[in-house]
């Protein structure tokens, strides 16, 4: 079953087609792959999927139609994305920062502070627990009191994914995670991401690191000039010539 399908998905700036007809299916429990040279087109690709952007074409999400909706929307309906420049509430804790990410908390409204007091406070200890059992998965409950603002970059790039996990999503878009990080952390996020797929989770992830995107991917879909140049498995792609030629040049 697809749990994603995008058909003829198009986004122009001025002249420039970042996005020119491209279509593709995710398969619910899979990893995809989206990789290209500098330029391609994915980083618009997952603007408009995640709906950050706007363009024409469509959109369907475990069977309905996403690609009018903005992107918390988007989210609340099982589809949630981390950047490749990790978007951290800098001055929040760790921990603050994933308890925020929950959907339909009743101490948003405040009126349920006065009339539903305990509610509020039987779900704010659940919240608290959940995004402690998600640190702990991460391998950062150590950072839980630290500021957000403090952490390195590929402790940032945990707690993004970290805090996408607090949605319960359904499929997950990331953005360069591997890129900028030691090899050491490299591998954990490859381990994580295994375990999170054999739960039912499904990836979509642009990557240039090209062995660690051919290692934990089912399949590959390969983006030139705005266009899907090719789709298949880690093997078939690296075998590919016209993918060799956009990633080396023709004599490469």
């Amino acid at each position: 079953m697809n749990i994603l399908s995008v058909q003829n998905l198009k986004k122009h700036f001025g002249g420039v087609r970042a996005v020119d007809g491209c279509s593709l299916t995710i398969k619910t429990g899979t990893v995809m792959g989206l990789i290209g040279p500098n330029g391609a087109g994915k980083t618009t690709m997952f603007n408009l999927i995640s709906g950050f952007a706007k363009g024409s074409g469509k959109i369907i999400f475990k069977g309905r139609p996403t690609d009018n909706l903005p992107p918390y929307k988007v989210a609340q309906r099982g589809m949630v994305r981390t950047f490749q420049i990790p978007h951290a509430l800098t001055k929040m804790t760790v921990l603050d920062n994933l308890m925020l990410a929950p959907k339909a908390q009743a101490g948003e409204r405040i009126w349920n502070v006065w009339l539903r007091p305990q509610s509020v406070k039987t779900q704010d200890i659940r919240i608290k627990e959940k995004s402690r059992d998600v640190l702990r998965f991460f391998e950062i409950e150590h950072l839980e009191n630290e500021y957000a603002g403090a952490l390195s970059g590929g402790q940032k790039k945990l707690l993004e994914m970290a805090r996408a996990i607090m949605i319960d999503p359904s499929l997950m878009l990331l953005d360069e995670p591997f890129a900028g990080v030691n090899p050491t952390l490299s591998r954990k996020i490859s381990e994580y991401i295994d375990e999170l797929r054999e739960s039912g989770m499904t990836f979509l992830i642009i990557e240039h690191d090209i062995p660690a995107i051919t290692r934990i991917s089912d399949r590959i879909t390969v983006m030139n000039a705005g266009k899907i140049m090719t789709e298949g498995t880690p093997d078939e792609v690296k075998q590919n010539r016209d993918v060799l030629n956009a990633y080396l040049g023709d004599e490469g």
